[in-house]
């Protein structure tokens, strides 16, 4: 079933290309990407990998059966600006966890917004999910103002959950449910 979604790539928006993700997609994202960049985007160790080490990590990734990994691409020039992923498919609770990840240079134009509605869209219908659930540091005032936009609801705090710097913060947990996705306006 979560194949299935695979099968609508490449995924055509007003202004961005959205496919199946490739691991030189990802090593693009990664050469395009400070560390200190990624670090602070994620709560969970960063293993510093290089060479065949990184391919193979980034195959195994894109391998997994209950992930799915979207590149995001800008139509007008072919420029890869950014990734999403959905990950740990639960089939009983019809969940997934979404991430995603935009360059720097191409964040505050909408792009991510533009994808995240399209996807959704598809998932929500195709998968029949009832849930999808997002985590973001505190600290993130971008991420948080996108899933406010999006229609997501703050359903929790992970107290201290974010090491960044030698400095804790909290972590955000935040949710939108089929209904409520099919129900915006």
């Amino acid at each position: 079933m979560i194949d299935n979604v695979y099968i609508k790539s490449p995924i055509i928006t007003e202004r961005l290309c959205i496919r199946k993700i490739t691991a030189d997609d990802l090593l693009l994202i990664r050469d395009d990407t400070k560390y200190d960049e990624t670090n602070k985007m994620t709560c969970r160790p960063i293993i510093k990998r290089e060479g065949i080490e990184l391919i193979e990590f980034y195959n195994q990734i894109i391998k997994k059966e209950n992930n799915l990994i979207f590149s995001i691409w800008r139509k007008q020039d072919e420029e890869l600006v950014g990734k999403v992923s959905f990950n740990d498919y639960n089939p009983r609770n019809r969940s997934m966890e979404l991430g995603y990840y935009m360059i720097p240079r191409f964040r505050k134009y909408g792009y991510m917004r533009e994808a995240l509605t399209s996807l959704l869209d598809i998932l929500f219908k195709n998968m029949e999910l009832n849930k999808i659930y997002a985590q973001t540091g505190s600290f993130n005032i971008e991420s948080i103002e996108l899933l406010d936009k999006m229609g997501f609801k703050r359903d929790g705090i992970l107290r201290n959950h974010h090491e960044l710097n030698h400095i804790f913060y909290d972590d955000y947990i935040f949710s939108i449910l089929n209904k409520e996705w099919n129900d915006r306006s």
